[in-house]
């Protein structure tokens, strides 16, 4: 049964931007089952292909080395696409417009660093993104060209941060308060920035999701009082209009919740094996879902 979630008063402009897509679905996803385990351990983030068939993930591998994981979306044995340097602690993935290069936010090192891989293999580059530090979630903006982050700046504090998939510098979007440890993240086509913060404190309590537009003129919360996992991923349907978010109820058992951003509708998909649900993306054209479980080390389809 959907309950009706009381939703944080937005400004107009930011509450009706999930940008919605009638040519795509926008339902929440229905059904959860796991498509890979055992290789690697300890996943922090996943991306769907545009059609939804394959899984990119960030994991270790068996000899403990950060690495860049595939996997078909219908199941299978996943396989390293890359491993070791200049991997070090990879959390947020997203994908190219049209798959066909992975980006990685990069947390590890002195200010750890935003990657990139093309799917259809080779070295793992740096962007060479300045301006920002430690990024930890990343999002692809509407015209295809513009990387949005979450990190920190040179000076420490939280931050929402754009720059060009060519890398270069970072421009602020927000910066500082309300937010406070930004992960997980996602831009809808109309530049709205979705971000978990799983440290903010919202009306409701701790883990917030908030709406940021391109331009900062603000930075809303949407909910709160969410039980997020290790990384707090969040992620709009192909069709958008409807947020999806992998976190845990009150007795600590695994959930995707859905809230559909006009009305505040919340649906909850109970997923009792998730031990610690963390990263989470749709694809770009179909109605499936990546979904880590960090803890259980597994690599989960949704839809």
């Amino acid at each position: 049964m959907a309950n009706r979630l009381l939703v944080t008063s937005l400004a107009a402009p930011v509450a009706l931007a999930a940008c919605h897509s009638s040519d795509l679905p926008s339902d929440p996803p229905k059904t959860i089952e796991k498509v890979a385990t055992g290789g690697f351990s300890s996943p922090t983030d996943a991306v769907a292909s545009p059609d939804g068939r394959e899984f990119y993930f960030a994991a270790h591998d068996d000899a403990n080395e950060p690495a860049i994981f595939k996997v078909a979306a219908s199941g299978g044995t996943a396989e390293a696409m890359a491993s070791g340097d200049p991997l070090e602690t990879p959390l947020g993935l997203v994908l190219s417009c049209d798959g066909k290069t992975l980006f990685v936010a990069d947390i590890g090192g002195e200010n750890g660093g935003v990657l990139s891989l093309a799917t259809s293999g080779g070295a793992v580059s740096d962007l060479g993104a300045t301006g920002l530090v430690r990024p930890g979630g990343l999002a692809m903006g509407p015209d295809c060209k513009t990387l949005f982050a979450t990190g920190r700046t040179d000076d420490g504090q939280p931050a929402l941060f754009k720059l060009a998939t060519t890398g270069g510098v970072a421009t602020a979007v927000w910066v500082g308060e309300p937010l406070e440890s930004p992960t997980g993240l996602h831009v809808d086509g109309d530049g709205v920035a979705w971000v978990m913060d799983h440290r903010a404190a919202g009306a409701s309590g701790e883990g917030v999701l908030f709406a940021i537009p391109e331009d900062g003129s603000a930075a809303k919360e949407v909910i709160s009082d969410l039980r997020m996992g290790t990384f707090g991923g969040v992620s709009l349907t192909a069709g958008g209009g409807v947020a999806v978010m992998p976190t845990v109820d009150a007795e600590g058992h695994g959930q995707l919740t859905s809230v559909e951003i006009a009305s505040g509708e919340m649906q909850q998909l109970a997923t009792p094996d998730l031990l610690d649900p963390s990263g989470l993306r749709t694809a770009r054209r179909a109605a499936v879902f990546a979904v880590v479980d960090s803890e259980g080390g597994a690599i989960y389809r949704a839809e």
